[in-house]
């Protein structure tokens, strides 16, 4: 665990640092060797600088999480209509009516409903 903890610290780039002509260095070790750095503002952390590559192979397993997480959940709302399918349905007219209105108290209601 140490050794991740030293690596961490050796990624945490002062802002300043930038400023201070270590940038090319900076960016060098971020595009050859790979290297992401943890920047810090006011001792504060608010960027990563990672490699474009990087950032290319995380945003196509962000992409791919997507597209699964959308299967996901379709396969989800599939088995909640199939649950559903033989179940007792009521109209939406009974269900106004069970709840003490008419259908004309609605239409009227909505009229007076400005959407903006």
């Amino acid at each position: 665990m140490s050794a991740t903890l030293l690596d961490l610290t050796e990624r945490l780039v002062p802002i300043s640092d930038f400023s201070q002509g270590k940038a090319g260095k900076i960016f060098n070790d971020v595009a050859e060797n790979n290297n992401e750095y943890i920047v810090l503002k006011n001792n504060q952390p608010t960027a990563v600088l990672i490699s474009v590559n990087e950032y290319r192979d995380t945003q196509e397993k962000v992409a791919m999480l997507e597209k699964l997480l959308e299967k996901i959940e379709n396969m989800r709302l599939l088995k909640l209509a199939e649950s559903r399918v033989n179940s007792n349905t009521t109209s939406f007219e009974s269900f106004v009516n069970e709840e003490g209105y008419s259908m004309e108290e609605l239409e009227k209601l909505s009229e007076s409903v400005e959407f903006e």
